[in-house]
């Protein structure tokens, strides 16, 4: 069961959330979910993830999930008035994020070294496409661009050997979670003595996508320019008369137990099956031929034969399978949130976060403005003048 917000690791901890797009807010919903108060400080026209895919009333489905739980106050941090009150909420924070192209927040006047002043307990991060200097410092990193620029277009080439883009957002996903493990090793390292001080945490996408592929890189310069035969045959995705199933024969005990699953136990005494690397050199026709074979039964029928003799076998499943799978549902992989305007959506919970209940919602564009002000001590009247003067707005 999800325990009571003050039971949380990370309850009491102030975060502000400076960040526009995924990388930067998801770090900071993932701190939110352990127990952390998060407030998203936007630009008076929001963050520009609002604008990002279909959706009504700026809550595209990539803004809800990467802003879950928050409260959302808008300020426009480039007049002296909005750089003031940021000012003061860093006063109370524990972790600020903010996600610009280098330079921007020195003009802002939100840099490290300021808000450090005001608070020496602060942890900064922040996060850029391709780090903090060098020749590609003022360079846009989009997810497109760093995939292709960090080799994962590549380890995700077509049979023809074209490099393709993975299709889901990788290097902000994966920014957001190394971001994350860094702040909680900053807090940690501050609050292990009395008056320690915060740091300045600078990640990049191209740096966590490199670090994410450690194994294949490294792969990569051990074996460079030398041919290197498939792990195992066979293995990968095999069509069914209803979908697709993945195979993998890791041991010669699961290419007898295939074998026999196929009913094609002849083959166990065929010389050029014989061991893994004989296999491998007939790997495309071992391949077609298990094709040819799984194309007879449905995906269920296939799944259950290789479970009975033990061969690593999955079900290639859609999103709205993957919400119904009996596992994923007994495991509670999903949480829901009561989410304007949409209702009731589903949402992957956190691994490691305590789950049981419903998730808050994400925040429209300063939904909590006025609140926000008032509890670091503006009142009603300043507030006012505050939206008169377009410095911030509340929905």
């Amino acid at each position: 069961m999800m325990p009571p917000q003050d039971d949380r690791p990370y309850s009491g901890l102030l975060v502000l959330d400076m960040a526009q797009g995924m990388a930067g807010p998801y770090c900071a919903t993932m701190l939110g979910l352990y127990g952390a108060d998060v407030i998203k400080i936007e630009p008076p026209q929001g963050d520009w993830i609002r604008l990002m895919g279909g959706g009504a009333d700026g809550m595209t489905p990539l803004t809800v999930v990467n802003n879950i739980g928050k409260r959302s106050i808008c300020i426009d941090a480039a007049k002296p008035a909005g750089r003031a009150i940021v000012e003061k909420m860093v006063e109370r924070a524990d972790v600020i994020i903010e996600n610009n192209r280098p330079g921007v927040m020195t003009k802002l006047g939100l840099d490290y070294a300021r808000l450090s002043a005001i608070n020496p307990g602060l942890v900064y991060v922040s996060i850029t496409g391709f780090g903090d200097s060098g020749p590609y410092v003022n360079k846009p990193g989009t997810d497109s661009v760093v995939q292709g620029m960090t080799g994962m277009a590549i380890a995700n080439k077509d049979a023809a050997g074209t490099p393709r883009r993975i299709g889901i957002v990788v290097p902000d996903t994966i920014t957001a979670m190394y971001g994350a493990q860094a702040v909680g090793a900053a807090l940690y390292a501050r609050d292990r003595k009395p008056g320690g001080r915060g740091r300045h945490l600078r990640l990049s996408l191209a740096e966590s996508c490199i670090a994410f592929q450690a194994g294949h890189i490294v792969d990569d310069f051990v074996f460079a320019g030398q041919y290197k035969p498939p792990i195992t045959v066979p293995s990968g995705v095999f069509p069914t008369r209803d979908g697709n199933v993945i195979l993998v024969t890791l041991r010669d005990a699961m290419w007898e137990g295939l074998c026999r699953a196929l009913d094609r136990e002849a083959w166990l005494t065929e010389p050029r099956y014989a061991s893994r690397t004989q296999r491998s050199a007939c790997a495309e026709e071992i391949n077609r031929l298990i094709a040819d074979i799984t194309r007879s039964r449905n995906t269920k029928d296939w799944e259950a034969l290789f479970d009975k003799h033990d061969v690593l076998c999955g079900r290639v499943q859609n999103y709205a399978q993957l919400r119904e799978d009996p596992q994923v549902r007994h495991m509670g992989y999903f949480a829901e949130t009561d989410q304007p305007p949409y209702g009731k959506l589903p949402i992957p919970n956190i691994p490691g976060v305590p789950r049981g209940e419903d998730l808050p919602p994400a925040p429209q564009c300063g939904q909590h403005s006025r609140e926000i002000l008032a509890e670091f001590g503006y009142g009603a009247e300043e507030i006012a003048a505050f939206e008169q003067a377009g410095m911030t707005k509340q929905v």
